[in-house]
């Protein structure tokens, strides 16, 4: 386009153009921020979707905290072996354990009454009601599945009956049948040294 003196001018831009340029501007911006929004939503549903995972494991752990701390045997044995306590303690506290579990599991066979593991299997669940007593790791059982006294011997059951139980600790020494061991009777009454039962125990006499 050219003026009055026959120069050569720029055209001013059409309202057209201005709209069409205003149009590309908003739709840049609009998918900018949508963008940012998609990402934004997608990611809360990734973060929604994790949830119910995440409060099950938070769940499922405090529910084995709550049971940890609800077994009986682990309340009643928690001093178990400990530099305060004494080994009658020990022996006092495996009894009552016991006694607490045949309350517990009734009937004629509550469970298996012959071998140490079968007393310590009785504890943690193998009983006639697959009730849990005790979990391990514990101080009163070793690697074997075992009911061990403070000195990491296993203890020997005698059982006279269902209800009369006796208990007996090879003492320091590790050794059963010797006269550091030490005996509880199914009543309660502990001996040591030259009063202590009848090694004939053993043979179930």
């Amino acid at each position: 386009m050219t003026n009055s003196e026959g120069r050569m001018t720029k055209e001013a831009p059409s309202t057209k153009a201005k709209v069409m340029v205003l149009a590309l501007v908003f739709a840049f911006v609009a998918a900018f921020w949508f963008g940012l929004f998609w990402t934004g939503i997608h990611q809360a549903g990734e973060s929604i979707r994790a949830l119910p995972e995440e409060a099950a494991k938070a769940i499922e752990a405090a529910a084995k905290l709550q049971t940890a701390r609800k077994l009986p045997g682990a309340d009643i044995l928690k001093n178990y072996a400990l530099p305060s306590t004494r080994p009658e303690d020990d022996l006092h506290a495996m009894a009552h354990v016991f006694s607490n579990l045949r309350l517990l599991v009734k009937g004629d066979a509550p469970f298996r009454m012959g071998a140490n593991e079968e007393f310590a299997a009785a504890l943690m669940g193998k009983n006639a009601t697959k009730e849990v007593f005790l979990e391990a790791p514990h101080a009163c059982l070793n690697a074997k599945g075992q009911l061990v006294d403070r000195w990491g011997s296993p203890l020997f059951f005698h059982v006279r009956d269902r209800s009369r139980i006796d208990l007996r600790s090879a003492g320091p020494d590790g050794e059963m049948w010797t006269t550091d061991d030490l005996h509880r009777r199914h009543d309660g009454e502990f001996f040591r040294g030259e009063m202590l039962p009848s090694d004939n125990l053993r043979e179930g006499k």
